[in-house]
């Protein structure tokens, strides 16, 4: 506590001197009324700014007042631009701009539905799944039945993104921005009106970005309720498995960041707390089993070397020590500990090298202040998979201080490659080229996990996915293209692996916007042991799957 205090104080005197320069160096102020804001701005076309360890040349920037310690907040799960950035105004006026992404996929699943037989009634269970009689057809047709389209399970792919829609409402100037978030899942007018996939106003925060006086020096400080993201492997957001190496956090809390400049390196600092309520209903108390109050402090540092190389090492760590969810068990641990590398390396490609371990001591008594590669906390809560689910296994004949106990190392890699900047490079080597032209990109990914546990089950268990996306961008309004993915969940069953080969079509109105259209097929094999996600685990999974899915940001 000690130590957030005097971060308080430090930053309270660095607001308080940016302000008396400011006051210093205004000018009078007018009689006349003030000018309303000025509409917001729309985002340059064309991807968001790059991260620290982007290339020198960098593509158009977003509308606003962002800064080079803000440009990781471009990065982040949809690829949308920074929701706290602020269009254009005279002077430095208050005013209000709106951010936000949805993604609406059609997703049709195609299973087979076996005829029954002369002496059997419609609907007899065969391999568990009822036969067809007279004026049933035996092709299968509903929601996808698949293994990889659970967010929340490490076989997922991002092959079946199912829907999701943000949008953060912002009103500030350069210096202080407040942001309200909405989010949701399960569009409820193309189906049923889930209230819990409603998720209302999600998140609420400051970000207050004071002028320092010193073009070398820039700190961000933001107080809320708000998600920070820390291990994506894509450049703009968590890459080909959307996944966070050492976390997306759920909390309410504060997290200061400061970037500092020197010569040609650029030195990053981060430190946050904050705490995840707990899992019940408001006026409930936690009971024995269900996770408690959850407290949450996380560090990070970083380096980057001429936007080339970026480095970054994170830890994280969430724990609870809540009475009324413990009283004879241990309390609960999650920390994440690892680091990462960037190489942008121009007609050389792109590449991502990360490595995290995870360590849990009785994760179920911790809420979903973390979430690690595809882990919402511990689990066994209503906010979905957690560590137990996903890696270390419920150890149903374990001593209640061990359930939940072990470790998981991940290795994350992804390299991606611009066949057009290399053309474009040999004709002139001074070219730059942001997409805005036709194309060949090939992206190549891989994880892998191993895990250490207190359940023989599991313990042992490794787990490696990978794949390959190939895309050619003929046309400013059309491309095609073609993934691939092999995953094995684990390596005490070999049938529970599978592969998908998925060519798609992809439709936009120019080469750089803010909208795509894709139309997809993809045919699955499976080996024996693999099984859909519930509800749907009693059938067989689907070996073809075809939809159309439209996704837009701003």
């Amino acid at each position: 506590m000690r130590a957030a205090t005097a971060r308080f104080v430090i930053v309270g005197a660095l607001v308080f001197r940016s302000s008396l320069a400011l006051a210093q160096g205004a000018p009078a102020s007018s009689t006349s009324a003030p000018e309303s804001p000025a509409p917001a701005s729309s985002p340059a076309a064309g991807p968001a700014p790059a991260p620290a360890s982007g290339p020198d040349t960098l593509p158009p920037p977003i509308a606003g007042t962002s800064t080079d310690v803000e440009r990781e907040e471009r990065a982040n799960l949809t690829g949308t631009p920074n929701p706290t950035a602020l269009g254009g105004a005279p002077g430095d006026d208050f005013r209000f701009s709106t951010h936000g992404y949805f993604r609406a996929p059609l997703r049709v699943g195609i299973g087979k539905r076996p005829a029954c037989g002369a002496t059997q009634k419609a609907g007899t269970a065969i391999n568990g799944v009822p036969c067809a009689g007279p004026g049933q057809s035996t092709t299968n047709v509903h929601s996808p039945f698949l293994p990889d389209d659970q967010y929340l399970d490490w076989r997922y792919t991002r092959q079946w993104e199912q829907d999701w829609t943000e949008v953060f409402l912002n009103y500030g100037n350069s210096h202080v921005v407040g942001t309200v978030g909405f989010q949701a899942y399960n569009l409820t007018d193309a189906g049923f009106n889930d209230t819990n996939a409603q998720l209302g106003i999600a998140q609420g925060f400051v970000t207050v970005t004071p002028d320092l006086g010193l073009s070398t020096v820039r700190i961000k400080w933001k107080v809320g309720s708000f998600w920070e993201k820390y291990g994506q492997a894509g450049k703009y957001d968590a890459g080909h498995y959307d996944t966070y190496l050492f976390g997306r956090t759920h909390q309410i809390g504060e997290s200061l960041a400061a970037e500092a400049d020197a010569g040609d390196f650029t030195f990053r600092l981060t430190h946050g707390i904050g705490a995840k309520l707990e899992q019940v209903a408001a006026g409930t108390a936690p009971t024995v089993g269900a996770p408690g109050f959850t407290l949450l402090d996380h560090v990070h540092a970083g380096v980057s070397y001429k936007k080339t190389v970026d480095a970054n090492l994170h830890y994280l760590v969430s724990w609870a020590q809540d009475a009324r969810a413990t009283p004879t068990t241990p309390d609960g641990k999650i920390a994440v500990a690892g680091g990462e590398v960037r190489v942008t390396g121009g007609v050389a490609g792109e590449f991502y090298a990360g490595y995290s371990h995870v360590s849990a001591q009785n994760a179920g008594a911790v809420g979903p202040a973390i979430e690690v590669i595809h882990s919402l906390g511990g689990g066994g809560h209503q906010t979905g998979n957690g560590l137990i689910d996903n890696y270390l296994g419920p150890c149903t004949m374990c001593a209640p201080a061990d359930v939940g106990t072990g470790s998981i190392d991940t290795v994350e890699l992804a390299y991606d490659y611009s066949f057009g900047l290399l053309y474009r490079k040999l004709k002139d080597p001074r070219a730059s080229f942001w997409g805005d032209g036709m194309d060949v990109t090939l992206g190549l990914f891989g994880l892998y996990s191993a895990v250490s546990s207190k359940d023989t089950t599991f313990d042992g268990v490794k787990k490696l996915k990978y794949g390959a996306d190939l895309v050619f961008n003929a046309l400013s309004w059309l491309g095609f293209g073609a993934r691939a993915d092999i995953v094995e969940p684990t390596s005490k069953d070999s049938t529970q692996a599978f592969w998908v080969v998925s060519p798609k079509i992809l439709i936009r109105t120019k080469f750089l916007t803010h909208e795509l259209i894709t139309a997809q097929y993809s045919h699955y094999t499976y080996k024996s042991g693999v099984t859909p996600q519930p509800p749907n685990n009693g059938y067989p999974p689907d070996e073809d799957v075809f939809g159309v899915k439209a996704t837009m940001w701003w």
